[in-house]
Parts: C-alpha cells; sequence; structure tokens
C-alpha cells in the first residue's frame, strides 16, 4: 500500500514529512514496526522513544534491513534517514496506532473492548460465549490469547492487549476469516 494512502487514511495532521515529496509520494509499504529487528523490505520502521532505548538508535538498523520510511518524534534531523521518508510526528505512538489502522483497514463489524481492575478475561470470556450462542461468528483476544486459538494464522503475543501494529493486524486477518464480533481485554497500561 502506498506509504501516501496510509498517511491520508491515518489523517495524521500533525505529522509532517521532512524529505524529498517525491520520495514520500512513490514509497509503498508492505508492513509496519517498531522493533528494528523485525524490519522487512518495505516496511514502516517507528523509532518510537522507550523507556529503556531510543528507537531513533535503532533507524540505522532498520534502513540496513529494507524499511521504506521511517515515523519517529517532531526534532528528528532529516539526516538520520537517507534515501527514505521520514515522517514526523508530537506523538508517534499516536501516529503508528493511526498508521496500523489505516494500513491494516479491516475489523469485525462489532467491536468491544472491556477495562477494569480485574474480570476483563472473564467478561470478553463470556461476551465471545453469548455472542457464540447467539449464532455469531465471535472471537476474543486478551490474557488467554486469541480464542479460538485457529481462528486466524497468526495471532498477536501473550500480552494482555498488543501492541497497535499486531492489533490491527489481528482483527484484519479476524474480519478476512468471517469473524464479525470481537472482544478484546484492554489494559490499563495498555490504553495508556
Amino acid at each position: 500500500m502506498r506509504l501516501a494512502d496510509v498517511l491520508e487514511r491515518a489523517n495524521l495532521k500533525d505529522s509532517a514529512i521532512l524529505s524529498d515529496a517525491t520520495l514520500a509520494t512513490q514509497a509503498t509499504l508492505s508492513g509496519l514496526t517498531s522493533d528494528s529487528r523485525k524490519v522487512e523490505p518495505g516496511f514502516l520502521f517507528a523509532a518510537l522513544p522507550g523507556s529503556k532505548a531510543d528507537g531513533r538508535l535503532f533507524i540505522d538498523e532498520a534502513l540496513a534491513r529494507g524499511a521504506a520510511a521511517v515515523l519517529a518524534q517532531t526534532g528528528t534531523p532529516s539526516e538520520s534517514v537517507r534515501g527514505v521518508p521520514l515522517i514526523v510526528d508530537p506523538n508517534p505512538r499516536r501516529a503508528l496506532a493511526l498508521m496500523a489502522a489505516g494500513f491494516y483497514g479491516r475489523q469485525p463489524e462489532t467491536l468491544v473492548a472491556v477495562t477494569g481492575t480485574s474480570g476483563k478475561t472473564s467478561v470478553a470470556h463470556f461476551t465471545r460465549s453469548l455472542w457464540q450462542a447467539a449464532g455469531e461468528a465471535a472471537a476474543s483476544l486478551g490474557t488467554l490469547g486469541l480464542v479460538p486459538e485457529d481462528a486466524v494464522a497468526e495471532a498477536p503475543g501473550s500480552l494482555t492487549t498488543p501492541d497497535p501494529v499486531a492489533l490491527m493486524k489481528c482483527l484484519a486477518a479476524l474480519a478476512d476469516a468471517g469473524f464479525d464480533h470481537a472482544v478484546m481485554e484492554a489494559s490499563s497500561h495498555g490504553l495508556d
């Protein structure tokens, strides 16, 4: 998918592209990630600030692996990215979430998130079970992983609330597999 289309779908009004406009128009994305070790040719690499390391330290590695574009926080020098578009945003985590939604696009028609101090797993299980009893194609996502386990080929990891890219990829796969209802646990950490 073209980077320009992803940015348009994400409606990122606060973002700026700090590179040759032709590069930004021509760039095509095949995936998104914030883990430089998972970059494949054509991926957007989100160089996010972290609690242990600044993702901008891994831009060179992402470029060496074939990154087609880089997303980073405002203030990242355009010289740090050679030959690919650099998208800067004051809140790159939010921008990545919106870009993931724009890239994957599809999700079950009915999507419910459950949050709270305790009981999220039980409420998600009960909700999925009720939908299934009513004849709906339903899945749940959270502490127990993806249920049913074989709903999609690649389920997100073991976090209660997956990162935005894994979440949107999973929701798109569920929609493609015919699931029209999904319930997910939304931890306070994941919401943050």
